[in-house]
């Protein structure tokens, strides 16, 4: 009869196949570049998934002992591989065909004011007189000028037009939806808001500032496109979707989730969609997170923990508020004395605002640019932090894009998240307005990063593209789609803005020890590349080709 020691072995040698057995791999990948982020520098050649999750990252020797007979092996030829993207802030929206009546244009690729009025003519040949066409993403420097509603009316006299400014901010109108909403010389300007207004005249001239847009809704007889079907909205997401993980990002954030998108992401995820959703409920729907109707939710695929609020306007529509003036001659008054528009919100306001979301439990992310609105943000969330303490509660800033100093400190003692633009190529140009003073401190990662401060980057699609990439580039080297540097002393290096776009992402929603990084233990979320963003020239790091998308260990997209 065998002693206790003896069963004790014996019950190993039985155990140990079992156990080798479980540790085989379903993928390795090897022979590659693998930029870990683990550390500054980190780099290894192989990477074995198992399920869902890494359980190896090193050297091709050290990697090999996890090949088992349904291993699936890929050889990499040198190919770099980094973790998955994660778009912190982005505003998902299905994508449907042109000639789908309920389509909304994209402008942002419109290069003039002659391109954007055939493309609207075009529009309204295919939809019913009376109804409104709609686009977004326009751009006044592109067109040479703002759309207002003498060069709308060229396009038609029959419909009603509405389009929104690449930053989200502004809106143009034709004078069909300007009559239809009553919108003439009698109007007012809203708090938080204004209209602009044909020279010398108190006439509005179609293009409407923050709160001012929503007068171009106020209408009863206004009449919309019919709804897609349920089934032609999923489509479009997936779409979309399929897009985002053909550029490389695993995870994305919904930076204005209403109940209505809840469910469609819950669609998305029991399908098995692989994206993951990290969904931030506007405030508008504040009452119903409070009655318990959308509720706290983290899983590995769909999580809601956030509120996102707005205090503070466009960064490149130059709406945001200012201490100092902005570097430009005001219209109205011919002087540099304009600072911008004020948030609605008075201070005291803001702070009970941001009390109840604290106080629920829930995370704060507030859209803010302006250095005035950004300190407002900061005296909410102490007050809120001072009332109710409560343990790592990581509030975001969302853009946080005019700085100086003070707000960096501040931000680093309250444990504040900055979530950066990094769109610098499309849209740097507006920034000129601000100064070579202020854009020193504009979306300063840099300063950031040497603070020791976590920080993330977001492409806010669509106020810019969602291809990460370009947003990594951008980042990088700052430069203007003309060459021009927007705040040189805030470049960053390849390696780091790739940290902050993916283990700053996490970080954002409390998974920095799930994903973000490559190493044991994570989720399974990469990315390979033809190319490595630390090696090429930065000016070439925009053309970066994806080449294979994986999420949870399964392969997503693969050129």
């Amino acid at each position: 009869m065998m002693n206790f020691k003896t069963q004790i072995a014996a019950l190993l040698f039985l155990i140990a196949p079992v156990c080798l057995f479980a540790q085989q791999a379903d993928l390795i990948l090897n022979n590659g570049n693998i930029i870990t982020i683990k550390q500054k520098g980190d780099r290894a050649q192989a990477i074995a998934i198992k399920d869902h999750l890494i359980i190896a990252v090193g050297s091709n020797d050290e990697v090999r002992k996890y090949i088992g007979s349904n291993t699936k092996v890929v050889d990499l030829q040198g190919r770099t591989v980094i973790p998955g993207f994660n778009d912190v802030h982005q505003h998902p929206a299905p994508i449907y065909p042109f000639e789908a009546v309920y389509a909304t244009l994209e402008l942002d690729t419109v290069s003039s004011m002659k391109n954007l009025i055939a493309l609207l003519k075009r529009k309204a040949a295919i939809t019913p007189k009376g109804m409104l066409i709609h686009g977004v993403g326009y751009n006044e420097t592109k067109l040479g000028g703002q759309p207002i509603r003498d060069s709308l009316d060229k396009a038609t006299t029959d419909h009603p037009i509405l389009i929104t400014h690449v930053s989200g901010h502004l809106s143009a109108a034709n004078s069909y939806l300007m009559r239809l909403n009553g919108i003439d010389q009698t109007v007012k300007d809203p708090p938080g808001g204004a209209f602009e207004r044909y020279h010398g005249t108190n006439m509005p001239d179609g293009i409407c500032k923050e709160s001012a847009a929503g007068f171009l809704h106020r209408s009863k007889s206004i009449v919309h496109p019919p709804a897609p079907t349920h089934e032609q909205e999923m489509a479009g997401y997936r779409l979309y979707f399929n897009r985002v993980l053909a550029s490389g990002i695993t995870s994305i954030g919904d930076a204005w989730t209403t109940p209505e998108k809840v469910k469609v992401y819950q669609e998305l995820v029991k399908e098995q969609f692989p994206v993951r959703f990290n969904l931030i409920i506007g405030v508008d729907y504040l009452s119903q997170v409070l009655a318990g109707k959308i509720p706290q939710l983290q899983t590995d695929y769909l999580r809601i923990s956030t509120i996102k609020v707005f205090h503070g306007n466009s960064l490149s529509g130059k709406t945001c508020w200012l201490y100092q003036p902005y570097d430009m001659i005001n219209p109205v008054t011919g002087k540099k004395d304009y600072y911008g528009i004020p948030p609605a919100r008075s201070q005291a306001g803001l702070d009970s605002l941001f009390y109840k979301i604290h106080h629920a439990g829930w995370q704060i992310a507030c859209h803010s640019n302006g250095d005035r609105e950004i300190e407002m943000v900061i005296k909410a969330i102490e007050y809120s932090e001072k009332a109710d303490p409560r343990p790592d509660p990581r509030h975001r800033i969302e853009h946080c894009s005019l700085t100086n100093q003070q707000i960096l400190n501040d931000i680093k003692k309250d444990g504040i998240i900055p979530v950066f633009h990094c769109y610098m190529y499309e849209l740097g140009e507006k920034m000129l307005v601000y100064g070579p003073e202020r854009i020193s401190m504009l979306h300063p990662t840099k300063t950031a990063e040497d603070m020791g401060i976590v920080y993330a980057l977001h492409s806010d699609a669509p106020i810019s593209p969602y291809q990460a990439l370009p947003r990594l580039g951008s980042a990088v080297t700052r430069k203007t789609r003309e060459g021009i540097v927007i705040g040189a002393n805030q470049c960053i290096d390849a390696e780091t803005g790739i940290k902050a776009y993916t283990y700053g992402g996490a970080y954002t929603s409390y998974e920095e020890n799930k994903k973000g990084t490559l190493q044991a233990g994570r989720f399974a979320d990469l990315v390979v590349l033809d190319a490595d963003p630390t090696a090429v020239n930065p000016d070439e790091i925009r053309n970066i080709k994806v080449q294979m998308t994986i999420v949870g260990g399964k392969v997503a997209f693969q050129r």
